[in-house]
């Protein structure tokens, strides 16, 4: 396990999860009148999620279950710490949460297979 890579795609997941938020967020208060949009929330962390397990799983080149699941925990301690941090009272879904983690190593095992089929060619 690299941790210096895993922090560093940990991070990019953070960013890339608010910066998309917030293009949604602006869209949605300036663009568009439909409610129903808003269901589009549900699916920024997940999509996220599975884009940087790829990328993280493509660049370690290895065992991308495992990069998977190590982008899901890292995405759950800082869930579990913001909570602590800012004493936030709601429960946290574990349900929920869990249901990301088979979008995370399936983006890992699609990004070292893609990196083991460009290696073939």
């Amino acid at each position: 396990m690299n941790i210096i890579k895993l922090l560093k795609y940990s991070l990019f997941l953070l960013l890339m999860t608010l910066a998309v938020f917030f293009i949604l967020t602006i869209y949605m208060y300036y663009f568009s009148r439909q409610p129903s949009l808003e269901i589009a929330y549900r699916f920024v962390v997940p999509i996220c999620m599975f884009i940087v397990s790829l990328l993280y799983s493509k660049n370690i080149h290895e065992r991308g279950l495992l990069r998977g699941i190590e982008i899901w925990i890292v995405y759950f301690a800082i869930v579990l710490l913001m909570k602590v941090l800012f004493r936030y009272p709601a429960e946290i879904s574990i349900l929920q949460n869990l249901l990301y983690l088979p979008v995370s190593i399936l983006g890992g095992v699609i990004g070292v297979n893609l990196k083991q089929r460009f290696a073939q060619r």
